[in-house]
């Protein structure tokens, strides 16, 4: 209803306005028409006036011919006949001219150069010619040629007053008359400012002259030229056009035409409120109409809406009782709605006595666990909101403790789903059988189960059960006639406040679980703030891996390898570097780990291959053929389908050989998958890669196992180099590695060297190539190419102990 009003509000404002523009608009017309007619009036007067003071000398000299026998004749004719014609005609100056210009007859010897010019014009055109001027005064200009009876050419030069003209144009306009001239050149000066020039009577130039005072100073000589301007005080009105007079100076001289038009101006204000007043009674009458003929709708359309919240409110018996009496004559939409609205009433009620039945039995089913009789998570978090909040009245310590068993995956992939859920059933009665009445457990999700406790005294009394349940599960847990031993890893959070969520709970003793299962299993671990930082760390970095990769963060940083027999560079090996722009340098140990088993792990290990063609190639560009980088493979890239094929597409876009590429796997890599290992290495040895295993003896594999592989080097790890000076024990196990190695036809590569006793005892063992402090720090790429010459000798590197 409101937007029916307000369009028909719009509407009429719209209509009104048009009405009166257009009205506006006609009304300006008649203005612009009248400054027109007055512009007309004055060229046709002055035409008039002009042509009758030429007919007049014409036919006066044709009357007397006898005068035009020679120019004195005439000169004394004009002489004697001068006062009638400043009497009659209004006459102020004469001069004759004969046709070189020279003077014959003036009333006074002085000859303005305006006068020349039109003898001049009149001349050369021998016709004649006609001007208004103002100079001091504004006058009317005439020079005619008259043909002597001897034929000589003279000119007959008069000026003459304005006031016949405006005399007459105000006899034919009705309009008061002044002339004015402006203090100024310009026509953009204001019109209040021009002064008003004689002729003109006292009374009215004092009257003119307040009328223009009366003119804003915005009001500007151009804009009154072009439009005239429209003066309205009180119930006076004023039509002002200027009209310019003189034809040498447009912007000097100007002819104030003032109008009356108060009646016309009255008249005008009385229609457009005419026309306010008939649209504000149409608009008025158009509503008034419109709410008595809306009113029995808009009742019944009110009882209708008061209903429907009634079905939403379950109020069946009051939205039945509120009903509007249907008429029995006039059938509308209206009582089509109440009909399908009682219909829909009828239904929903019947509908919400079935729904109320179903929703206690599915409250149960959606509160419970279905295959344990555990309540599940949503009755979890019903429980911990109703503890948390019961906090305030009874102190104490909330304990929460989040259990996960160990390896469970093995049980559902080796015995199938069925004996999972068996075993998940079993532990949940063993759950129970090891908690009081009062404690909650709840199926969190898979193998996830959270307990809760409230009513203890102190934290301690959690640690307590948790020990207590690790021990319980280290016993075997039977399904039928098997037997399965597993583990349990908890997570232990408590609160004592009110100040903590439920969610922050639950993530909390998620957290700690997690730590346990890192430690091995087997174990609880007491949550603690450092674990949720070391987790919005491990967060961060994950995220900023992605843009790392694609902003080009990484880089290489380069390792010397030297053959200690000889002391000759063999090569390098590539160690990530990460450059972050707001952390700085991040190292691997930090990051690696997170990225182990990523997508982003084997996208930054296919990088680091194309980074490492890239580093050989531009070794070759400064003259340094021949030399390897080794370059680590995660187990994630190893085992990635696409890697051969990758490897093949980099030798074939690259100049360098495959043997200049040097592999380096982990232990765990190597053992994890024996079989698949030695399929995929050899078929990337048969591309010409080399293999060397890295940081060997701190893992699990043996000499045994890797006799099986295509390996070409082995790298001791840097533990048992260093341990060499103080440990008999570490420099034998070094000793025996470098003979097995050396017999089974592979290299030995020691990491790791600080000292120049350490290269010297390796040396002594025959152990083929270092690298270390000792021989050179890690150097980012940049910084190594320009340095690199000045460190070889014919090969050789130059001072072990020298280091970028």
């Amino acid at each position: 209803m409101g937007l029916l009003i307000g369009f028909l509000l719009i509407a009429s404002v719209l209509l009104t306005f048009i009405w009166i523009d257009k009205n506006n608009q006609d009304y300006l017309s008649q203005h612009q028409a009248l400054h027109d007619r007055d512009l007309s009036q004055m060229h046709l007067i002055r035409e008039m006036l002009s042509s009758r003071i030429e007919l007049w000398f014409e036919s006066f000299i044709h009357l007397h011919e006898d005068i035009t026998d020679n120019p004195q004749a005439t000169a004394e004719f004009i002489r004697e006949e001068f006062d009638y014609l400043q009497l009659n005609w209004q006459v102020n100056n004469l001069w004759l001219f004969n046709h070189q210009q020279g003077v014959i007859f003036a009333n006074h010897q002085h000859v303005p150069d305006y006068v020349k010019a039109s003898v001049q014009q009149t001349l050369v055109s021998q016709s004649s010619v006609t001007n208004i001027l103002c100079k001091q005064s504004c006058f009317h200009l005439i020079s005619m040629p008259i043909l002597s009876a001897s034929g000589e050419l003279l000119v007959l030069t008069a000026t003459t007053s304005l006031l016949e003209m405006m005399a007459a144009l105000n006899r034919s306009t009705l309009a008061e008359l002044a002339l004015v001239a402006s203090d100024k050149t310009s026509t953009a000066t204001a019109l209040r400012d021009s002064q008003i020039q004689p002729p003109i009577s006292y009374i009215k130039r004092q009257e003119l002259s307040a009328l223009l005072k009366l003119i804003p100073e915005t009001v500007t000589l151009d804009t009154v030229l072009d439009k005239g301007y429209r003066l309205v005080m009180g119930q006076q009105a004023y039509l002002i056009n200027l009209l310019p007079v003189d034809d040498t100076q447009a912007d000097s001289a100007y002819l104030l035409t003032v109008h009356d038009i108060s009646d016309e101006w009255a008249r005008h204000e009385s229609y457009q409120n005419g026309v306010i007043i008939i649209s504000a009674i149409t608009v008025i009458l158009c509503i008034l109409t419109f709410f008595v003929m809306a009113e029995r709708l808009r009742r019944r359309l009110l009882i209708v809406a008061k209903r429907l919240p009634l079905l939403a409110q379950k109020k069946y018996d009051e939205f039945n009782t509120l009903q509007f009496t249907r008429s029995r004559l006039f059938l509308d939409e209206i009582d089509d709605v109440q009909h399908s609205t009682n219909l829909l009433g009828e239904q929903l009620e019947s509908m919400d006595g079935k729904i109320e039945q179903n929703t206690r039995e599915l409250e149960n089913i959606a509160m419970y666990d279905r295959l344990t009789g555990l309540p599940n998570r949503n009755m979890l978090n019903f429980v911990l909101r109703k503890k948390i909040a019961a906090l305030s009245r009874t102190p104490g310590p909330l304990v929460v403790i989040l259990l996960d068993f160990d390896n469970f995956r093995k049980i559902n992939d080796s015995y199938g789903h069925g004996i999972g859920d068996e075993f998940l059933i079993a532990a949940a009665e063993r759950l129970r059988s090891n908690l009081r009445e009062s404690d909650v457990v709840s199926r969190f999700g898979g193998d996830e189960f959270v307990i809760v406790l409230q009513e203890i005294d102190e934290v301690s009394n959690g640690i307590t059960l948790a020990e207590k349940l690790v021990a319980k599960f280290r016993e075997s847990v039977e399904i039928g006639a098997q037997r399965f031993y597993t583990s349990v890893s908890l997570g232990i959070t408590s609160c004592d406040g009110q100040n903590v969520t439920v969610d922050d709970l639950v993530r909390q003793a998620d957290i700690a679980m997690y730590a346990s299962k890192d430690a091995g299993g087997d174990r609880y671990t007491l949550f603690n703030e450092g674990m949720s930082t070391q987790v919005m760390r491990h967060i961060e970095i994950e995220h900023d891996v992605r843009d790392a990769l694609l902003q080009e963060q990484f880089k290489f940083a380069l390792q010397a390898q030297i053959d200690i027999n000889t002391g000759k560079l063999v090569g390098f090996e590539a160690l990530i570097r990460w450059l972050h722009p707001k952390s700085g340098y991040i190292m691997p140990d930090e990051f690696i780990p997170i990225m182990e088993n990523s997508e982003s792990m084997i996208t930054l290990g296919y990088w680091g291959i194309k980074r490492a063609f890239s580093i050989l190639a531009h070794l070759e560009s400064l003259g340094m053929s021949g030399y390897r980088i080794a370059v680590n493979l995660s187990a994630s890239q190893f085992l990635d389908p696409n890697l051969i094929n990758f490897m093949r597409e980099q030798l074939a876009l690259s100049e360098q050989g495959a043997d200049q590429i040097e592999l380096e796997l982990t232990e765990r890599t190597v053992v994890a998958d024996i079989e698949q290992t030695k399929g995929i290495m050899h078929q990337l040895k048969a591309l010409g890669f080399s293999f060397s295993i890295d940081d060997f003896g701190t893992g699990y594999s043996s000499l045994a196992y890797l006799s099986q592989l295509p390996v070409d080097i082995i790298k001791i790890d840097r533990s048992f180099i260093a341990g060499m000076e103080n440990s008999s024990a570490d420099k034998q196990i070094v000793k025996s590695t470098v003979a097995m190695v050396r017999k089974l036809g592979m290299k030995v590569v020691a990491e790791g060297v600080e000292t120049e006793q350490q290269l010297s005892t390796l040396s002594t063992m025959r152990c083929d190539i270092a690298q270390g402090y000792y021989i050179s720090k890690p150097v980012l790429e940049e910084e190594l190419y320009p340095a690199l010459p000045s460190k070889l000798d014919d090969g050789v590197w130059k001072r072990f102990e020298l280091s970028f």
